[in-house]
């Protein structure tokens, strides 16, 4: 059985994810392909960091996600100009189209491998004309490269926050499957202490898999790199793989 759980406060969620990631560089690159008061989806939209930092930039947006906490942690930091919908990406359908789409985190790697294609189709079709697309993926080298099947992490947050994450890893080679099982340790500011437990699995895919389901969904890339700030994707394969892409110009009127 697969599946994702993160149903842990969205505040401790920041503090990871800015150990992890490079907003400003993610910010950048997302602004970069957007017209002024550009409309985007975030597909993966956690505690809606990208959005509020393109509503910064004068852009609208739409975010969905499946935690329930992250999306309420969202909400309480948004304002008009952006919109949550609870729920799994694959699941969401919309009247509105977007100038972007996009992505990150490896977020759709979450997607089981069946509802990938469709999905994407759907992606597809919620785009202005010139629009794009931007997703990051991890593929297989990817998931190769960075397996631990244990680690430990410790997150330090303002008011003397400690997060401590412990996580295992599992590589299902016969169902291309990588599980991650976590339990987060998280000294709070008032100095009490509480223990939150979640998992997530993700498909693994190769490059010419995530080529072929692009292709299968009418869309068309147009760059691939292999980091936010517009590195080339590397010749050996290993790290994410961010790909844009808009819709091809065949089926524009199909």
């Amino acid at each position: 059985m697969t599946g994702t759980s993160f149903e842990f406060p969205g505040e401790y969620y920041e503090i990871m994810r800015g150990d992890f990631r490079d907003l400003r560089a993610e910010t950048e690159f997302l602004a970069s392909l957007l017209p002024d008061g550009g409309t985007v989806l975030d597909l993966g939209s956690g505690t809606g960091t990208n959005l509020r930092a393109l509503r910064d930039r004068g852009h609208r947006g739409t975010g969905v996600d499946p935690s329930a906490a992250f999306t309420a942690y969202a909400r309480e930091a948004g304002d008009e100009h952006i919109a949550y919908v609870t729920g799994r990406a694959e699941d969401f359908r919309t009247d509105e189209r977007f100038d972007l789409v996009y992505s990150l985190f490896m977020t759709l790697n979450y997607l089981p491998r069946a509802e990938l294609a469709a999905t994407l189709r759907r992606v597809r079709g919620l785009l202005n004309p010139g629009g794009r697309v931007v997703l990051e993926f991890g593929h297989l080298l990817n998931f190769v490269d960075s397996f631990q099947q244990h680690t430990v992490g410790h997150h330090r947050g303002p008011d003397g926050v400690l997060i401590t994450r412990l996580a295992r890893q599992m590589i299902n080679p016969h169902a291309a499957n990588w599980r991650n099982e976590e339990t987060l340790l998280v000294r709070a500011a008032d100095g009490t202490v509480a223990l939150y437990d979640n998992f997530f699995d993700q498909s693994v895919l190769t490059g010419p898999e995530i080529g072929d389901l692009l292709t299968a969904a009418g869309l068309a890339v147009t760059a691939e790199y292999g980091g936010f700030r517009k590195e080339p994707a590397p010749f050996h394969g290993r790290g994410p793989l961010i790909v844009v892409a808009t819709a091809r110009q065949e089926e524009d009127h199909a």
